[in-house]
């Protein structure tokens, strides 16, 4: 009897993301196959003044001694757990602190990430330098989202239920995506968890005695560029790892219209998971009670 002592891995698809320069808005619906497919967007923020400015001494010049929220992590993996009432551990540090540490400070023990931090709210000083997508529909609820850490963070496996558009201002990530219709190979965690849009399948590293359909799984690879947009449709399976010293992006969100959600797309999701219809049912009548 032979025994394999190679580590179990997940597969590629075979399949490229494709580049796109400049598209106007027609040009990226039909790329992205009606908005239901990922492309990566080169040439748009190079007009915008974070792209030109956002060095780490810009931004302290700018933020400086401003209280900033910080997610922590000892594995360089940003996730929510159990033990950690699923709210990412975090620290308040003056800015300048955190840039420092990123060009100057030890990382082998832990790692800093300013996690998902709306800018609107947090960072309004930042708001001159960016742009509101043009693809975005004028009038649509829009959240700018700002990242900023170094190489080596990682965000762990999941969906979201908004066309998210990822803009990387400095260095590059990789992304690993998965189309929704492998969501029965990712398991997700249950309908009634806090985080059922996430994946209970470690990606890097698979356990397919636990997990056995993720050897199904099979992911499409990008690496995106500073200067470089990723669209992500809705319900795409996406992990990200930052590269590179410095590394900040933007990432928008705006909302699907409601009759998308039964489109061919969405109805194949639906019917490969219950839990992402409970999310859906939940996120609608939390967007109603805010209103």
């Amino acid at each position: 009897m032979t025994i394999s002592l190679e580590e179990p891995v997940l597969q590629s698809s075979g399949n490229t993301v494709s580049r796109i320069h400049k598209p106007t808005l027609a040009e990226l619906q039909q790329a992205t196959n009606g908005f239901n497919k990922p492309v990566i967007i080169t040439g748009k923020l190079e007009e915008w003044k974070a792209f030109q400015s956002w060095s780490a001494e810009y931004l302290n010049q700018v933020l400086n001694n401003k209280e900033v929220k910080i997610s922590i992590s000892n594995n360089k993996i940003f996730t929510f757990t159990a033990e950690n009432d699923y709210i990412l551990p975090s620290t308040e540090m003056k800015f300048n602190d955190f840039t420092n540490w990123i060009m100057n400070g030890d990382r082998s023990e832990i790692s800093y990430y300013l996690y998902q931090t709306p800018i609107d709210q947090s960072f309004p000083e930042l708001l001159p330098d960016i742009q509101t997508p043009e693809y975005i529909k004028p009038g649509d609820p829009v959240l700018a989202n700002l990242w900023m850490g170094t190489g080596g963070n990682i965000s762990p496996l999941h969906w979201d239920s908004a066309q998210n558009l990822l803009s990387q201002i400095q260095g590059r990530k990789r992304i690993l995506l998965f189309e929704p219709k492998q969501t029965e190979f990712l398991y997700p965690f249950p309908a009634n968890s806090k985080i059922p849009h996430m994946s209970q399948v470690k990606v890097d590293r698979p356990d397919f005695n636990k997990f056995p359909k993720s050897q199904n799984a099979r992911y499409t690879e990008c690496t995106i560029e500073a200067g470089e947009m990723l669209f992500i449709p809705p319900f795409w399976w996406h992990q990200v790892y930052s590269l590179d010293q410095l590394n900040v992006a933007i990432n928008f969100w705006w909302p699907i219209r409601f009759k998308d959600y039964f489109t061919p797309q969405a109805r194949r999701i639906f019917a490969n998971s219950p839990q992402q219809v409970w999310y859906l049912i939940k996120s609608l009548f939390s967007k109603k009670d805010n209103q």
